[in-house]
Order: C-alpha cells, then structure tokens, then sequence
C-alpha cells in the first residue's frame, strides 16, 4: 500500500474488492478523514465483506461493474486492484473508465499474490504473448487509458504495476 502514495484524507478505491481483505490496508493509508471505496460487481463478495466487518466506518461497499463507475470524474487519488484486469473481456476499456475517476496525479496499482509465470505454470500452461499483464501488451494499454508507467514487476512471487494518471 506505501506504492500507491495515499495520504491521509484521501480516497482509495478497491477494484474486485471480493471479501475486502485489502480494505483495511487502504484504511490506514487515508486514515479516518479519508474515503475507502470496494467495488465488486458480485453481491455475495460485499456481503461476504459486510459479514467479516469490512465496511460502515471502514469502507463503502458498492455492487458496480469496473467498466462502468458511478463515480464522478477525477474525484479518487489511489486505485488497488488485484487479479482483475486480465479476468476483463475489455482491459484496455476498463483502464480508461479508472482513469475517468482518478484525479491527475493519482496512482493505479495492479497486483497478483503470484507471477505471470507462476500462475501459468500452476495452470499448466505455456506463458501467452496475448496476456494483457505482459509487459509489452500492459504498457502501451496503460498509456493508451491515460496513465504512464512507473513501475512493472513480474516476479516469481507477485505481480505489480505501478502506474500514475496523467493529464
């Protein structure tokens, strides 16, 4: 959560929050004057994340499909997403519609518990040159939705991009 660069009073937004175990972390960032925000476009996630105390005073819960925020334009400084861009039919849509809501100057960061590599190898798969996580492929599609590029880590153990809105 220190990438993302959140301070407090500001608002954090998870994307494809599911139970919302991240939701905390972002809490401490933007501290108790600040907005937490999980999004999941499946109801039993949230209620699954209302049940383990993860929403009232620590996070608003939203039913919402990532492609189509009800958010007004510019109004959030940090997205976190984990596992989710490369689950979308449309990635490249989706990172325009994140950027629509991000305030220039705010940060995106994507992040998998595991590798591109790891996760094909667990799947018994050969690595895809189509990945959208792949870096060749995630680079030009970040540009493209309004974002640069800051930081793309492929390791073994995790997945993170780091990204900051522009314009």
């Amino acid at each position: 959560m220190a990438r993302m660069g959140l301070r407090p009073g500001q608002t954090a937004l998870d994307l494809g929050c599911g139970t919302g175990r991240v939701l905390p972390a972002l809490r401490a960032e933007v501290g108790d004057k600040g907005t937490v925000l999980g999004v999941d476009v499946t109801p039993a996630m949230l209620t699954a994340a209302a049940r383990e105390g993860r929403d009232g005073d620590l996070a608003h819960l939203l039913v919402a499909d990532c492609l189509r925020l009800p958010l007004p334009s510019g109004t959030v400084d940090g997205i976190f997403s984990a596992g989710l861009l490369d689950h979308l039919a449309e990635p490249a849509a989706a990172l325009r519609e994140w950027a629509r809501v991000v305030r220039p100057g705010g940060t995106l960061l994507l992040f998998h518990r595991s590798g591109r590599a790891e996760r094909a190898a667990r799947h018994c798969r050969p690595l895809s040159p189509d990945d959208p996580l792949a870096e060749p492929n995630l680079r030009p599609m970040l540009t493209a939705g309004g974002w640069h590029t800051e930081e793309y880590d492929d390791a073994r153990a995790y997945f993170l991009t780091r990204a900051i809105r522009t314009g």
